[in-house]
């Protein structure tokens, strides 16, 4: 028997940050323009932005946020940002007042939904249990 799974819609966004002759340069695939746009024309509009941040070769000091795990500092690697459309909506606007347009924190990640399977690492374990606490405060 065939599961009535919610479909989740996503905007997705990569990120690629390197560092030339020292200057940190964040290029964004597609730019934020372009992916509000399509967010604005998606029907049903999206339940969840995802970025996929590479760091080429090492985490740059504007990126010291998103690791503390100091050989991915050195290497570089992967990070995840998922949110919700509105504190996506939220952050690009700050984004755009900083210099450089570095991107920055989203405030803590979404966990994977469980319509995508779900995920048990400890930053979206960390996610659920600070929205459950969140949602048990609200009520009281």
């Amino acid at each position: 028997m065939k599961k009535n799974k919610k479909r989740v819609i996503t905007l997705e966004q990569w990120v690629e940050v390197e560092t030339h002759c020292g200057k940190t340069v964040t290029t964004l695939y597609p730019p934020n323009a372009e992916m509000r746009k399509k967010g604005l024309e998606m029907d049903p509009p999206p339940d969840l932005v995802y970025r996929r941040i590479n760091f080429r070769a090492g985490v740059p000091l504007e990126y010291c946020w998103t690791t503390t795990d100091e050989r991915r500092r050195r290497q570089g690697g992967h990070c995840i940002q998922r949110m919700s459309l509105k504190t996506w909506l939220n952050i690009i606007q700050l984004e755009e007042l900083k210099p450089g347009q570095h991107l920055g924190p989203c405030g803590g990640i979404l966990p994977r939904p469980k319509e995508r399977g779900g995920c048990d690492c400890p930053a979206c374990t960390a996610a659920t249990q600070r929205i459950e606490a969140e949602e048990a405060a609200k009520k009281g």
